[in-house]
């Protein structure tokens, strides 16, 4: 009960199933790992967002542009996950396909504040401590397989930070009802409209067929927003 929310009153039970998971997720890397002000004292501050059209991502736009009031830097590389960040509210979409420091020059920035890398941090990392500002931090969900080499971020005094929604619950921390806490927040958010719905498909009914196709579909790394399945047969 501690790690409880409540459910938007404007969404049914398969498009709210779609936000508590990635809504902790993003919100403890903005608001805690990256320490972003959620009242927009950060206001203007850049960020940017790896692997936007996702899950995590399509929700972590929102956040950072409707209540941190940053400016939002989202990577996508089809024209589909491109026009899908910007209905989330990227100010900008760069090719994560591409050199991300060579990207973000050519929209006017010489570097961001923040990094989010919801994808492939071994192949982003270079990229990533080159575009980070000094005094920067990043912040990625996604497991290294190789050394990182935390070298190259040292002559900018800049920070690196892991964010795993289930340590809380887990270690059974002190703070462990602060999800209970946020996911309220981020519920009565969505019920005024500020953040809209990440699911992008409902899938019925849950069956071993339908699951299947699904999980094989998120493995391609194709899919854009949350797939939620829903009602039994």
């Amino acid at each position: 009960s501690r790690i409880v929310g409540g459910k938007p009153n404007n969404l049914d039970f398969a498009h709210a199933a779609a936000f508590p998971l990635t809504g902790i997720t993003a919100w403890e890397a903005l608001f805690e790992r990256l320490n972003i002000d959620k009242t927009g004292a950060d206001a203007g501050k850049s960020i940017l967002i790896i692997n936007g059209a996702g899950g995590v991502g399509s929700i972590a736009i929102q956040i950072a542009k409707k209540l941190a009031k940053l400016n939002v830097i989202a990577t996508a590389s089809r024209p589909e996950t491109i026009a899908w960040c910007k209905k989330m509210g990227a100010d900008e979409v760069v090719n994560h396909r591409n050199n991300l420091a060579e990207e973000i020059e050519k929209i006017g920035y010489q570097n961001v504040d923040y990094i989010l890398c919801l994808n492939d941090t071994d192949g982003h990392w270079e990229a990533m401590t080159q575009a980070i500002k000094p005094q920067g931090t990043i912040c990625s969900i996604v497991e290294n397989e190789q050394p990182l080499d935390m070298d190259t971020l040292k002559s900018k005094s800049a920070g690196f930070v892991w964010e795993f929604m289930f340590t809380r619950s887990m270690y059974q921390t002190e703070d462990i009802a602060e999800q209970s806490n946020l996911l309220n927040e981020l519920s009565q958010a969505i019920e005024d409209g500020v953040i809209i719905t990440t699911c992008n498909e409902v899938v019925k009914p849950i069956d071993a067929k339908n699951l299947r196709d699904v999980h094989q579909r998120l493995e391609q790394g194709r899919t854009i927003g949350k797939i939620v399945l829903a009602e039994w047969n």
